[in-house]
């Protein structure tokens, strides 16, 4: 019961608090769609995998956190990717450049992750280069609008998607109706198929797209207003206490009285996130202990779908309004994140807290998850690829096969049924 407290209450941080602040910050920074996705979303919403990893290395000194970033990381890729498709009846285009980009960052963490953990042992230099690797995917972020204008002149021969993703952007230019040439280029730079721009009433398409308004109210609706449907009105009602409690302590900035507080309401967002998630990392350490589940199957299948609860809320929200390039950055920008959230806690400890000997990870399956993970990521390219570069339910079918496909394997290796992975228990 406690578990599926926490997994409401966070959908509500989402929905109220960490997705509108989000729109706020996008909007002062003027960033597209995908970048936003990539970075801010993927930060805030991956807040849960942080704290879960630092519960792994410091607390309970196990593999869950491991075990939990490895399997949300697939949840992420394919599982809400098939939740995109499935629950969204619009459908989005993507484009060519962001899947790419993110993708080839993951890839490159992915196969740095298994150098580190093959050892069973983590060093501080190993950890280091986990972060330096985020750090380089935040400065090709900076310069995304230069390096993509690169990428499409060099491979835009050769490659179909650019080429075709070209096109497609040359013509939507002269349906703009900018009239100045200076405006012409810099829309052209900002990408208009996954940009996010000012419009006259001052607000970004990304604050129109996340509510589905042409006109943004003055006054939000409160979030003590009863919903009209039933089912809905009993997990108000059930959630109610929650509600109160961020209501009180985060402050809400929908409303003009609180809107340059954006910040803090980022922050909170993701310091409550992260506080019901270690009450969620307690309950299923409890559950699986109960019922002598090993840790790691717990983080493959529960813990992995738990603390991805953000990130899928986050994502289905705005691929319903057809900003799928943003929803898929979001889905492998929080994966690439996930691997700074493996490398802070192991830095941490290493060269600071025990700098004598480095961390131990015991669970040798991992090296045989972490590698299914870039199979998973061809998987997910070569999918969206075949489907046309749309997100819709087939793609949606066609991840949530592979999930499925994915996770059953992963548990089966875990238990020691297929492979050579005798099940080892804490006091081993």
């Amino acid at each position: 019961m406690i578990i599926f407290y926490m997994f409401l209450a966070i959908s509500i941080i989402c929905d109220d608090y960490f997705l509108p602040s989000l729109e706020v910050i996008s909007e002062r920074l003027g960033l597209s769609q995908d970048v936003a996705g990539a970075t801010f979303m993927a930060a805030g919403s991956s807040a849960p995998e942080l704290v879960t990893a630092f519960l792994g290395v410091f607390v309970t000194k196990g593999d869950i956190g491991v075990s939990t970033i490895v399997g949300s990381a697939v949840y992420n890729l394919l599982g809400i990717c098939a939740a995109c498709g499935l629950l969204t009846a619009v459908v989005g285009r993507l484009t060519c450049w962001p899947l790419f980009r993110d993708c080839l960052a993951y890839a490159i963490s992915v196969a740095a992750v298994i150098a580190i953990i093959s050892d069973n042992k983590v060093y501080w230099y190993e950890a280091a280069s986990l972060l330096l690797v985020y750090g380089v995917y935040i400065v090709v972020l900076c310069f995304d609008i230069r390096i993509s204008e690169y990428v499409l002149r060099k491979f835009s021969p050769c490659c179909t998607c650019v080429a075709k993703n070209a096109e497609e952007r040359s013509e939507q230019q002269p349906l703009v109706g900018w009239q100045d040439d200076t405006s012409l280029r810099l829309h052209r730079r900002s990408r208009t198929d996954s940009g996010i721009f000012q419009d006259d009433s001052g607000y970004s398409h990304l604050s129109l797209s996340l509510h589905g308004l042409n006109e943004i109210p003055e006054e939000h609706k409160s979030v003590f207003k009863m919903p009209e449907n039933d089912l809905k009105r009993i997990l108000w009602v059930l959630s109610l206490p929650a509600i109160l409690l961020l209501f009180l302590t985060i402050p809400d900035c929908r409303r003009r009285t609180w809107k340059k507080w954006y910040m803090m309401t980022f922050f909170m967002s993701a310091v409550w996130i992260s506080a019901f998630t270690y009450v969620l990392v307690w309950m299923v350490t409890v559950v699986g202990e109960t019922l002598s589940i090993p840790d790691t199957v717990m983080g493959l299948t529960l813990l992995a779908a738990g603390t991805s609860i953000p990130d899928t809320v986050a994502s289905v929200i705005v691929a319903r309004e057809g900003k799928a390039d943003m929803a898929m950055s979001n889905i492998v920008g929080s994966n690439v994140f996930d691997m700074l959230c493996l490398g802070l806690p192991w830095f941490i400890k290493t060269a600071f807290v025990d700098t004598t000997s480095p961390v131990e990870v015991n669970s040798t399956g991992l090296v045989f998850t972490t590698a299914s993970l870039l199979f998973s990521i061809v998987i997910l390219f070569v999918t969206v690829h075949a489907n046309g570069w749309r997100l819709n339910w087939k793609l949606g079918v066609v991840t949530l096969f592979f999930y499925i496909l994915f996770a059953t394997l992963s548990i089966l290796y875990e238990l020691g049924i297929i492979g050579n992975n005798p099940i080892r228990t804490c006091n081993d």
